[in-house]
């Protein structure tokens, strides 16, 4: 646990600044500008990709949470659900071995005669449970991933830029800018 926290930290450290850079309009149109080399226009990688189907990013997020994202241009959002995922099955494994443990507990209870031979022990049934939430919330993080890639890729080409701005009365107001026609 002690090496596992700072190495996603790391991760997630690493990922923001490219998130900032890819939800920024002008550093997306800079980076897919073509450029030239001696008076041949030469496209950018992007220009020369497709996006890809929305098929595709659901299952490239079922496979890897936030590969999708990535895959179309949100790194730092495929990363919080990578993150999101790998904590959720990192807590699998933790609450596995706590469930282990509970489970040598209640044998030495029985052997003791402090339950039955039949009988639960309550740490066990609890152990049980909280695996269950977390493999439960482990396979919520991947569908929601697989669901956000999914959306993600039919939007992509929806040019919407939505901004949050402080009101003249001290509020908050929502803009939403539609652009309309060719």
């Amino acid at each position: 646990m002690n090496r596992v926290l700072p190495a996603l930290a790391l991760l997630l450290a690493c990922l923001l600044p490219g998130a900032a850079a890819a939800q920024d309009p002008a550093a997306r149109d800079t980076a897919r500008r073509a450029f030239t080399i001696r008076g041949d226009t030469v496209p950018t990688v992007a220009d020369t990709l497709l996006p890809i189907s929305p098929r595709g990013a659901f299952l490239r997020s079922l496979v890897l949470p936030g590969w999708g994202q990535s895959e179309l241009g949100a790194p730092g959002r495929g990363g919080v659900y990578f993150l999101l995922e790998t904590g959720s099955l990192w807590m699998v494994l933790k609450s596995h071995q706590k469930l282990k443990e509970a489970r040598q507990l209640e044998s030495i209870a029985r052997q003791t005669g402090e339950i039955g031979p039949t009988a639960k022990h309550p740490l066990v049934r609890d152990r049980e449970n909280q695996r269950e939430d977390w493999i439960t919330l482990s396979i919520f993080w991947l569908f929601f991933s697989g669901a956000d890639a999914f959306v993600a890729a039919h939007l992509h080409d929806f040019d919407v830029h939505v901004n949050a701005v402080p009101g003249p009365g001290g509020g908050t107001e929502l803009r939403a800018t539609v652009p309309v026609g060719p």
